[in-house]
């Protein structure tokens, strides 16, 4: 749902994203295990609210948004091309430590990146309801 209503929802899908594109092998091999966790994962009712990727599959998405907007980073905005494994390392920033919400949209998705590097978001408890709950316990 919150990928439908993203930018992303026009041009591309979840394998676009998800899966490398490097060649056949390496895709079905991925596609194979990482299928297998989340079966694993919902067949014992273990998958969190908050769903995050593993190594692997940041290096995968990472690698998929360099694939796209290669273009982009080196020739119009000029921000140069890193990969996932030198952000690891202090050599430049993840994609989403800025673009937090792009590809699954929405300031308060379940599916945003809750470890990116931004400000924390105003508590969205009404002033008039903190001043009540505040009274009630003094």
């Amino acid at each position: 749902a919150t990928w439908f209503h993203s930018s992303h929802a026009r041009n591309a899908t979840c394998n676009d994203c998800h899966v490398p594109h490097e060649n056949a092998v390496k895709k079905w091999t991925f596609k194979g295990v990482d299928g297998m966790k989340h079966v694993a994962a919902f067949l014992t009712k273990s998958e969190p609210q908050v769903i995050q990727a593993h190594e692997a599959s940041s290096e995968v998405i990472m690698n998929n948004c360099i694939r796209c907007h290669t273009q982009l980073n080196t020739e119009f905005v000029k921000t140069g091309k890193i990969d996932y494994m030198m952000s690891q390392v202090g050599e430049g920033k993840a994609c989403w430590d800025c673009h937090r919400d792009v590809p699954h949209g929405g300031k308060n998705s379940l599916s945003g990146t809750p470890e990116a590097i931004v400000p924390l978001p105003e508590s969205p408890v009404p002033e008039w309801l903190r001043k009540m709950v505040n009274q009630k316990d003094k």
